[in-house]
């Protein structure tokens, strides 16, 4: 038993707000399952849309967001969290976050920041620090968590279930309500389960996108945060609205990584192999289209092609911007033989984000209490059916703010009596073998069936597939010793099986969505959340 007042499961931008929040009331506990540094924060190169400009405006933002999301987020949600990013910006710069600032300018204030233009918004509001704010973001957290004595840091561990009282057996056998008193955490360097008991535990485990074959995440995003909210009892909202990110690096040997919008908010254009351009025919703003337009404009001229990739051309860029603009991606491509300034980027759509998750409020409360959630792994509403560039890191530091200072943060709470984890006493590896090819072949599935142009008679094929892979997993689960990569895999199923679901409840095509049976928006019927 490891008794804190909070457990933090994740480490990102989202856990390590809230972690530094609530150290001021008790004792932390994060959980990680690598290193601080593995999190889809690290990996977020864009920046946080915030209005930071005279020019700009709140509503302008608003709009953009809503508009971006095909009209499903919920307006006093998007209002809120756009609203208090200027405040939460500068509370980053107060923790010591140094972003990029106008050549002009060094003092790193609001009013001094660098801003840069991204697809769907209308005016340049991203504050960024060059091309890894993520990693600065992080290298500011981490640094604070590390250096505060209320904060305990557990690096390769990985959470399996969190405790509710489905684990636990009373004398009249009944618990009203679904309540959770922490979780059951892995050290996957020996094995050994751990109860992690805590007042109140915050889900900041990122997305799911490596339930596909091709995407631009670490390998930790399988979704686990998700998979046990769902085991416990909570709701998902929204999970059908996977968002393919339009230009991700494309090799032969399969190694993505993310070419940030940014670059063709500096002009970059997307051609083809033959150099024709084509985002004009398919949006206004052309290049600078929403993502999801984006995505599956490249998707359909690839296939009439049949191409696997495009280009990304930002040659008519001055070199000098694209270095020091865009000084990690340039790193990146010249490990594979590219210069950017020269050279045009091979790039095609990738799985990237999550729009969906477990449904809170925006203050991170989800069904079960004592439980809240932040992040990619939530689903607040403010994304509605697409994200807009760079509201990403904005939602996850509004939510973890908010919750690290609500009220409900000094609440005694009665724990029951939590039974150690039950540890079988075998791993049957050869069987294991054999069982763990259904990660990859969960990928496959998910990328050939429930990618960025979906049909009905597939997306029935990929259930059934899937379905059939959760129940081989989950039956190995139950007879054998736990591992990291078992529990890995159950959850990718559970959420595969969850996108597929919601993705057949869905009868219309509305953001990242698109279904060739039902290709318009229904307004009629489906304005409104799809509820697992």
């Amino acid at each position: 038993m490891r008794d804190y007042d909070f457990l933090v499961i994740g480490s990102g931008i989202g856990g390590l707000v809230y972690a530094l929040q609530v150290s001021r009331l008790g004792k932390v506990a994060i959980v990680t399952k690598r290193g601080l540094f593995n999190c889809n924060t690290d990996y977020a190169q864009g920046g946080i849309a915030a209005v930071l400009d005279e020019a700009d405006t709140f509503s302008g933002h608003c709009e953009d967001t809503f508009i971006a999301g095909a009209e499903l987020g919920k307006r006093q949600v998007i209002r809120q969290i756009i609203t208090e990013g200027p405040k939460l910006i500068q509370y980053l710069i107060d923790l010591g976050t140094d972003f990029t600032l106008e050549k002009e300018h060094y003092d790193n204030r609001l009013e001094n920041l660098s801003l840069s233009m991204e697809g769907g918004h209308r005016h340049r509001r991203v504050a960024h620090a060059a091309d890894s704010t993520g990693h600065q973001i992080m290298e500011t957290l981490t640094k604070r968590c590390r250096e505060n004595s209320n904060i305990d840091i557990y690096e390769n561990s990985i959470a399996i279930d969190l405790i509710t009282q489905h684990h636990i057996v009373q004398d009249d056998g009944f618990i009203p309500g679904i309540s959770c008193w922490g979780a059951y955490v892995m050290d996957i360097k020996t094995n050994e389960v751990h109860i992690f008991r805590a007042r109140k535990t915050m889900l900041a485990t990122g997305g799911a996108s490596r339930i596909y074959a091709h995407n631009t995440n670490p390998d930790v995003s399988t979704g686990d945060g998700m998979a046990m909210a769902r085991l416990a009892g909570a709701r998902l909202a929204n999970m059908e609205f996977v968002q393919f990110h339009p230009t991700a690096f494309w090799s032969p040997e399969g190694k993505t990584f993310l070419i940030s919008e940014a670059v063709r908010g500096e002009g970059a254009v997307l051609k083809l192999s033959d150099g024709s351009t084509f985002m004009e025919n398919y949006h206004p703003r052309g290049n600078l289209a929403p993502r999801d337009i984006v995505s599956r404009a490249i998707d359909a001229e690839l296939k009439k092609r049949g191409e696997k990739f495009c280009y990304l051309d930002a040659t008519n860029i001055p070199a000098e911007i694209l270095r020091t603009h865009f000084p990690y991606i340039g790193k990146r491509l010249a490990e594979h033989g590219i210069d950017f300034t020269r050279d045009p980027i091979p790039v095609a759509p990738a799985a990237h984000y999550f729009c969906g998750g477990v449904l809170s409020t925006i203050d991170g409360i989800t069904d079960i209490h004592n439980l809240f959630a932040a992040g990619e792994v939530a689903c607040s509403g403010l994304h509605g059916a697409n994200r807009l560039a760079s509201n990403s890191l904005l939602e996850a530091l509004v939510m973890a703010y908010r919750a690290g200072n609500h009220p409900s943060n000094t609440e005694e709470v009665d724990f029951p009596k939590i039974p150690v984890w039950k540890q079988m006493d075998e791993f049957n590896e050869n069987e294991w073998v054999v069982i763990s090819h259904n990660r990859e072949i969960i990928g496959t599935i998910m990328d050939g069936y429930v990618g960025i142009r979906r049909s009905r008679r597939l997306l029935k094929y990929a259930l059934s597939r899937i379905e059939n892979i959760y129940n081989e997993v989950n039956n190995f689960y139950q007879h054998n010793a736990v591992r990291k990569e078992v529990v890995e895999t159950r959850n990718m199923a559970i959420i595969a099986i969850a996108v597929i679901r919601s993705a057949l409840m869905r009868k219309e095509s509305r953001g990242a969505h698109f279904l060739i049976d039902n290709p318009e928006r229904n307004d009629n019927l489906y304005l409104i959340d799809t509820i697992i």
